[in-house]
């Protein structure tokens, strides 16, 4: 079960793809809720809202097509083609990303390994659907790579938790495309300077299609992750490759920082990272979380 946000008729909504179909989840929710007989029903028409209301669950959502009233109106719910793709969580607060969580990586960049969990930001501004492009600007003429990586979302209030209870805090997982403006991350480092930059330029966050809630992924540690650009394989990992596990990763952030539901935690990229150009076709698979999809376009 995956969950996903989209536009049609300029009309936000949340779908759930159920592997056979694709359903409206908000007008099921509505559904559901008049069978209630609620008296204040909410619209939920972003799947942020649903996670921040705790509601991203395979249980919760199987609970809700389940209904006799909503089964009874399931034709009416079908999504119909001509949706566009819109941000699973379009205004997290934050985005966190982690470097070197790869061994591979690490050789491939010359690096050292981190004795702890090594982490940074990216600006949510960086954000890009699936099917939009990655728009380089045309006064950057330098190395752009893509960088494929198992992102959480946060689904609760996570400060100082332990490792044992850092998977408590997870909605769902989802798919990011860390892309970065390589050589300006270089002279940055060699500068001395943050590389923060380098790593928020608009839309070099790709991310989705989907959030798969964390109730429906039996291991998260142990995902096989696919990058292909125009079809060849550039990356190939398992996230049982991780040097800092999941649980490792939430806990060490949670003690330097309050994790807000709708937070978004990048796990770190394995080995295989290359340049990117205009025209390329980046496709990142991650087992039972679906593709990531988009196109490269460089401005003229």
């Amino acid at each position: 079960m995956k969950l996903f946000s989209f536009l049609q008729n300029d009309k936000p909504g949340i779908g759930v793809d159920t592997g056979d179909d694709l359903f409206n989840l908000t007008r099921a929710f509505d559904i559901y809720q008049k069978a209630q007989g609620s008296r204040q029903p909410v619209q939920v028409v972003f799947l942020q809202m649903l996670v921040e209301m705790g509601y991203c669950s395979g249980h919760t959502v199987t609970h809700i097509l389940s209904n006799s009233w909503v089964q009874a109106k399931l034709d009416s719910i079908r999504m119909e083609p001509g949706f566009s793709w819109e941000l699973p969580i379009a205004r997290p607060a934050n985005i966190i990303c982690l470097g070197r969580n790869y061994e591979g990586h690490i050789r491939e960049l010359s690096d050292r390994r981190p004795e702890e969990p090594l982490f940074f930001a990216k600006s949510p501004a960086a954000l890009a659907a699936h099917k939009q492009d990655i728009v380089i600007p045309a006064w950057l003429d330098t190395r752009v790579d893509h960088e494929a990586e198992l992102a959480v979302v946060i689904g609760r209030t996570a400060k100082q938790v332990s490792e044992e209870t850092a998977m408590e805090h997870v909605a769902g997982y989802t798919i990011v495309n860390d892309v970065t403006a390589r050589t300006m991350q270089q002279e940055d480092i060699a500068a001395g300077n943050p590389w923060y930059r380098s790593k928020s330029l608009d839309t070099f966050c790709p991310m989705g299609p989907y959030i798969v809630p964390a109730d429906t992924v039996n291991d998260p540690g142990n995902l096989a992750i696919t990058l292909t650009v125009n079809g060849e394989t550039r990356q190939q990992a398992r996230t049982s490759e991780l040097i800092f596990s999941i649980p490792k990763i939430i806990s060490y952030i949670s003690a330097y920082l309050t994790l807000q539901p709708g937070d978004i935690i990048s796990t770190g990229t394995p080995e295989g990272i290359s340049e990117i150009s205009d025209g390329d076709l980046i496709e990142i698979s991650i087992q039972g979380l679906g593709t990531l999809t988009n196109r490269v376009r460089k401005e003229r």
